[in-house]
């Protein structure tokens, strides 16, 4: 994807950690709306609002009109047509490992509800991602707490092939992979970070980060928005752990976060789908193996990464 635009974005070059906007008298997140921050809505409203969800100034994906794909040379390329919103939190200093069981439950539900919303913006929309970032390695320009949704006129590449294969896999053998996965890490424990009754958090067996944790519903089900109202509080309980221990047995790394779902348009069902929550934490840059092979080298052992966070406490 091409989006200059993003180069004008607040932040300056970070070979330096406090090089990333930290001010909270001239964050442009303090009152979006004085900061020429297009609104969409707020949450609960926009007196007492927690939540705020505003354009993106700076979008990675522009709305537009649906064109179809092209191809240039050996090349197929499409427009990148599509919304780019962000999730802003009412607090400057009150990040997601800080939240309430009760504010990360209310973040859970802004989420579905505006990704049902973006789901539905256009005709081209084919996915929908909500991701957030946390600190100077992670990419993030400002530090003001927010999320961000964009909707993409494609299916990701990485999605791609967790689409296809989970796919194949239930052609060949009748069953879907993730709940073979899940049940397997619950069987042998060595990798479990936490668990509740609906959802379970652990460092996967092939971790392509150190510390890497992702949360999944005990129970595949294939599209997060439709996750049920009633999973919301579990959810948000075990997400919240997870970044707790996180920060502290890793000192408040920088990560990113992500929600893998299936597609918002297809022709056929994903039953053989689980929509996963995945946390990486940020310790080590891509190296000349990894850019050359595509192979990840990964310095800690997930079952010794899973102790270390089960064991903290918080």
């Amino acid at each position: 994807m091409f989006a200059t635009e993003r180069a004008k974005r607040p932040y300056r070059q970070q070979d330096k950690k406090e090089n990333i906007s930290t001010a909270k008298n001239d964050c442009p997140f303090e009152d979006p709306k004085s900061s020429g921050n297009e609104p969409v809505w707020f949450y609960p409203d926009e007196k007492s609002w927690r939540i705020a969800v505003v354009k993106n100034k700076f979008p990675a994906v522009k709305p537009g009109i649906c064109g179809p794909e092209i191809s240039t040379g050996s090349f197929k390329i499409h427009t990148a047509t599509g919304d780019h919103d962000l999730f802003i939190y009412k607090d400057h200093d009150h990040h997601l490992a800080d939240f309430s069981l009760d504010e990360m439950t209310e973040t859970i539900r802004v989420f579905k509800r505006r990704y049902k919303e973006v789901a539905n913006i256009g005709d081209c929309v084919r996915y929908v991602l909500i991701f957030h970032n946390f600190g100077p390695d992670s990419g993030a320009s400002v530090q003001h707490p927010h999320s961000q949704i964009m909707s993409l006129p494609i299916l990701p590449p990485d999605v791609s092939r967790s689409i296809n294969g989970s796919h194949n896999f239930f052609k060949e053998n009748g069953k879907n992979v993730y709940d073979l996965m899940v049940n397997w890490e619950m069987e042998s424990g060595t990798r479990i970070v936490h668990e509740n009754e609906k959802f379970v958090a652990f460092c996967p067996f092939v971790s392509k980060n150190p510390y890497e944790v992702r949360i999944f519903m005990k129970s595949a089900q294939p599209h997060f928005e439709e996750l049920p109202d009633d999973f919301d509080k579990g959810l948000a309980d075990i997400l919240l752990i997870s970044l707790k221990k996180i920060k502290v047995a890793l000192n408040n790394p920088s990560f990113n976060l992500f929600i893998h779902t299936a597609p918002v348009q297809s022709s056929h069902t994903h039953d053989y789908y689980s929509w996963h929550i995945e946390i990486l934490p940020r310790f080590s840059k891509f190296g000349g193996i990894e850019l050359a092979t595509g192979v990840d080298l990964n310095a800690i052992d997930p079952d010794e990464a899973a102790k270390l966070l089960r064991e903290t406490s918080i």
